[in-house]
């Protein structure tokens, strides 16, 4: 059995990437995506540059923070200041309940002048392409059409294909996350989140399968995730997973091998 355990949002704040550095420095993390649009990505991609041989991305983020590109081309999903619109509000539009709207509401080639805005920054940071490239939040179909596209241009893998082509089955339990489903913040549900123990409970059936996709938020979880996001606490107990001794010991007993899209390529 191969696993890839991928993070997201790395460098979405200070406290969020520290907990990535401890998934990756001591636990099993083994692939992570770079939010370039926050005020903590410079000091973030100095922190990759010290760490050229891990599997680094971009996940592109279009609902929260300011935008890379130019506001006045993507004027459907900013706001006068020019900061991306909350996912938040994004699902509870009606248009986001059919595709028209969707397509309305995130036209192509404004998707695709910040995408590729984005990425420009990314190799200014980090001084080299990214590994992979990978979406944020909210997924639809002029968001995916346009990460296709750069992917295309750049030769680069993305991450939905990649995970298709090779049948990943996801050890992801998504049921009740309601932070990541309907961009609710319940602090019971977070706090008590367990995908530790949901990963531990469906071991043996992952152990049957060639390619395990396990992917998350881990991270320290701080002040400035709250008013950025609904996901914030349920963070904390996904950095728990990666660091777990027992996970590390299982993977050891059953030899279990750890990859990245960098090994899928």
């Amino acid at each position: 059995m191969k696993l890839l355990v991928q993070g997201d949002d790395y460098g979405f704040t200070k406290g969020v990437t520290l907990g990535m550095l401890e998934g990756i420095d001591h636990g099993v993390l083994t692939c992570s995506g770079l939010f370039v649009n926050m005020p903590d990505a410079e000091w973030a991609a100095a922190q990759m540059r010290a760490r050229p041989e891990f599997c680094w991305g971009i996940d592109f983020n279009l609902v929260t923070g300011p935008c890379c590109a130019d506001p006045r081309q993507i004027p459907h999903f900013v706001d006068v200041a020019g900061n991306f619109i909350r996912s938040g509000i994004t699902v509870r539009d009606p248009r986001w309940q059919s595709e028209v709207g969707r397509r309305a509401m995130f036209p192509f080639e404004e998707c695709y002048l910040e995408i590729r805005a984005q990425f420009d920054r990314y190799v200014k940071l980090v001084g080299k392409k990214p590994g992979y490239l990978n979406g944020h939040s909210i997924n639809h179909e002029n968001l995916t059409a346009a990460i296709r596209q750069l992917a295309r241009e750049e030769a680069l893998p993305y991450t939905n294909d990649i995970l298709e082509q090779f049948h990943f089955a996801w050890a992801v339990d998504i049921g009740g996350n309601e932070a990541t489903t309907k961009k609710i913040f319940d602090l019971a549900r977070q706090v008590n989140r367990n995908p530790l123990q949901y990963f531990m409970d469906h071991a043996d059936d992952y152990l049957k399968q060639e390619y395990v996709f396990a992917g998350g938020h881990p991270g320290y979880v701080d002040a400035a995730l709250f008013s950025q996001t609904s996901l914030s606490i349920e963070r904390c107990r996904d950095l728990e997973m990666v660091l777990s001794p027992v996970l590390k010991q299982w993977i050891e007993e059953h030899q279990v091998e750890l990859i990245s899209y960098a090994d899928l390529i």
